[in-house]
């Protein structure tokens, strides 16, 4: 008996933080919060900072290691977020977790990356 309740033991010490990483994550897109009139901050994986402000109709300012911009749009699914910048010159796609985001991007020059954002 004290080998079978070590065994689930065991199992349980190894499984719970599985288990607890699906239960944060949202099972059903619609239940990401709308980032519509927010802000959040972030880097790329070239190491890049960026601010994004989601305006509520659609248009997305943003802050780049080139300046400030408004002419950038972004469109939410659920927790799917899409963004771009410059007429679509650089894009990103990504998934939201509460107060995180993440995705991949890409631009007109075929250049690719990963970038993380956090609600501020």
């Amino acid at each position: 008996m004290k080998a079978l309740s070590t065994c689930a033991l065991f199992c349980f010490a190894l499984l719970s933080p599985l288990v607890l990483a699906q239960q944060s994550q949202p099972r059903d897109n619609s239940l990401a919060a709308s980032v519509a009139g927010t802000t959040w901050v972030g880097t790329d994986s070239s190491g890049r900072n960026y601010e994004y402000y989601f305006i509520p109709d659609g248009a997305l300012h943003y802050k780049s290691p080139t300046g400030f911009w408004t002419n950038g749009t972004w469109k939410q699914d659920g927790n799917v977020i899409y963004f771009e910048m410059n007429k679509k010159y650089s894009e990103r796609k990504g998934v939201i977790w509460g107060t995180h985001m993440e995705g991949k991007g890409w631009n007109k020059k075929g250049e690719t990356w990963t970038w993380v954002a956090e609600k501020k």
